[in-house]
């Protein structure tokens, strides 16, 4: 049986702060988009350089799954910077 080929979306919103660690420094990012929802980004390279982001408006394109809690998550292909 053939896997499901992942769908690439791209995604427009601004990047807010989604976990801390114990020692509250910022571990994981989303991206809110205009229609009040929220994608958590996975921890991946592009990921991870978007915590940099922060409060600026991105647009992701990347693969669309559920993270370990069943929120929405979206692992960052491309990004560009507003």
């Amino acid at each position: 049986m053939a896997l499901p080929r992942e769908k690439s979306v791209t995604l427009t919103g601004i990047v807010i702060p989604a976990d801390w660690n114990d020692r509250q420094e910022l571990i994981a990012a989303a991206i809110a988009t205009a229609d009040e929802k929220e994608y958590r980004i996975a921890a991946n390279k592009k990921g991870k350089e978007l915590l940099d982001c922060l409060q600026r408006q991105v647009e992701a394109t990347g693969t669309l799954g559920r993270d370990e809690k069943g929120r929405e998550m979206i692992t960052v292909k491309n990004y560009i910077v507003k």
